[in-house]
């Protein structure tokens, strides 16, 4: 019998200014996250960043918060594709966090409540593209933990999925009623990264290649719709410093309102999931900056979240 868990980045487990702090404060601990001395990553940590974020943060979080769930939109999205996986193949399924709730080895242990007899569990990270900072380092989570215990099952990784032919099926199937519509551009925005992530990982190669892989996701998505490419572009968000990966999408978005582009179609295929950086970054921030400058209209396009062309393709992908 095999069982599948499901792996994301987490959340704060509420919107309150305490928990914010402390997820925070657990994702910017990992070295794979921020990559400075481990002496020195406390300090900048503790004493410079969360003093600094936590309160705009925190209103941040209130502004995306599912209230009527009381749940956030990334955690919630996660139980739902469990719950419609496990539903649509019979296996076990079960959500995983990399930081917060539910963890790992909480994860792993409802996998094995639900069947002792489990040989081997999938995991899946939603992570289309590789980055340390991301699949790199929930792989690695999984890992520790289940090394931990004496599991009578083994583990299988799905290795990133930026080609997978049904997971981009999966996302021209999201954005084929928007561009059905008349708009100027379709912006494919991705989580920006430090620019010494990203040259280790080009080093390495095509596998580990952050950049390599979002265009060629752009790519395939663009011949699977035929959008026309003078009609798209491809930009990063989200970045925490000048020395990240560009070309910013507030300054693209910028750029193209002067130009007089009014309708924008906004797309973050990098994300499996909606959470803070699609919610509030693109959906509020963006599309504020973009109305100040004159435009009209910019449609953010929602995550694959546990659509059920999403829940189809992580079946064939894990299969």
């Amino acid at each position: 019998m095999r069982g599948v868990l499901i792996v994301n980045t987490g959340s704060p487990k509420t919107c309150e200014r305490k928990d914010v702090k402390f997820f925070i404060r657990s994702m910017l601990s990992d070295p794979y996250v921020m990559t400075v001395p481990d002496w020195f990553r406390p300090i900048l940590v503790n004493g410079i960043i969360i003093p600094l974020r936590q309160f705009s943060s925190t209103a941040h979080y209130e502004l995306i918060w599912d209230d009527s769930l009381d749940d956030s939109p990334l955690i919630h999205q996660a139980k739902q594709l469990s719950e419609k996986l496990e539903e649509l193949t019979g296996l076990p399924t079960e959500p995983a966090m990399r930081y917060g709730q539910p963890d790992t080895a909480a994860a792993l242990d409802y996998l094995m409540s639900k069947n002792n007899r489990l040989h081997e569990v999938v995991v899946f990270p939603l992570f289309p593209q590789y980055a340390e900072s991301s699949y790199k380092t929930a792989v690695d989570q999984v890992g520790k933990e289940f090394f931990k215990r004496p599991y009578p099952f083994r583990l299988k990784f799905i290795e990133p999925y930026f080609n997978h032919p049904a997971y981009i099926s999966a996302l021209a199937e999201s954005i084929r009623p928007y561009i059905e519509k008349e708009y100027d551009k379709i912006i494919f925005s991705f989580h920006s990264l430090p620019l010494d992530h990203v040259e280790k990982g080009w080093k390495k190669g095509k596998e580990f290649d952050y950049v390599y892989q979002t265009k060629e996701t752009v790519r395939l998505v663009i011949k699977e719709l035929g959008i026309d490419t003078k009609k798209t572009r491809q930009t990063y968000h989200s970045a925490m410093g000048k020395k990240w990966l560009g070309p910013d999408l507030d300054e693209i978005v910028k750029e193209l309102a002067e130009e007089g582009q009014k309708k924008l179609l906004v797309v973050a295929p990098g994300f499996a999931a909606d959470n803070l950086e699609t919610l509030y970054d693109i959906d509020i921030k963006t599309k504020e900056l973009f109305l100040k400058q004159g435009g009209t209209d910019l449609t953010y396009i929602p995550c694959l979240n546990s659509e059920p062309h999403w829940v189809e393709a992580v079946a064939k992908i894990i299969s």
